[in-house]
């Protein structure tokens, strides 16, 4: 289980990209906002005693959830198959009056679902993953905005807290 864990670390599951090749790839009005919040936006995961939370950048912009499944199958295989979740996002604003970037966060307290959802099987999986795509993530980040001067610019990452059933 370390060397599954080391190699998402490393960003061999996921990101094969270095901060700088990552960046390379943004417009780069938002490069700027990525190096300082990099470790956050990256590719990691952080193992608790009980709740494990894995960050994942979302580099396809147009298609931000394509890669969820294979998400979800990582946290699976590295759970032994039944966890509780839940999901928040990492976005970028935009002040409407001053042009200002600002980075919101994906914490505990912006979570999507109130309460955590169980996956137990693959059906659960399915369910979890209509759950996020029936949730309007753009709207989501709108109303997480701290004022209607804030726009939301793009959805730059995510983050799963996963509270793992079988310790």
């Amino acid at each position: 289980m370390l060397h599954f864990f080391n190699n998402i670390l490393k960003g061999r599951s996921f990101c094969n990209f270095k901060m700088d090749e990552f960046i390379s790839t943004v417009p780069a009005a938002y490069q700027e906002i990525y190096r300082r919040h990099w470790n956050t936006i990256k590719t990691s995961v952080k193992i608790g005693i009980l709740k494990d939370v894995y960050h994942f950048s979302i580099a396809n912009y147009g298609r931000p959830f394509h890669r969820l499944v294979n998400h979800l199958n990582t946290i699976r295989e590295a759970t032994n198959g039944r966890f509780k979740i839940n999901v928040s996002f990492g976005f970028i604003l935009k002040n409407r009056w001053t042009e200002e970037l600002q980075f919101f966060h994906p914490s505990n307290n912006t979570l999507l679902f109130e309460t955590p959802m169980l996956i137990a099987n693959q059906n659960d999986c399915t369910n979890l993953l209509d759950s996020i795509e029936h949730h309007d993530v753009w709207e989501y980040a709108r109303q997480q905005r701290p004022s209607r001067d804030w726009n939301v610019e793009r959805v730059i990452c995510m983050r799963f807290d996963v509270y793992r059933l079988n310790i």
